[in-house]
């Protein structure tokens, strides 16, 4: 699962600097600290909503816990 959100999160955020962290080392609870320029202009919520969306419906299925952390990246 760990690949799984690192190669979503790389391609729907293109020049993202992201560490994404098993928590439990169980595959299914993870922590994610995301930097990209495609958050420029939005709240930290629709910064949240835009990684959950693209993780789409595996988050609460095969992702039982997200921790997110995100903020801009200039360019």
């Amino acid at each position: 699962m760990h690949a799984f959100i690192e190669t979503t999160l790389r391609t729907a955020f293109p020049g993202a600097e992201m560490r994404v962290t098993d928590t439990t080392g169980g595959g299914d609870h993870f922590e994610v600290e995301i930097a990209a320029p495609q958050f420029a202009g939005h709240s930290m919520i629709q910064q949240h909503r835009m990684v959950y969306d693209a993780l789409g419906d595996r988050v609460g299925v095969e992702i039982h816990a997200l921790a997110l952390k995100t903020r801009v990246l200039a360019n």
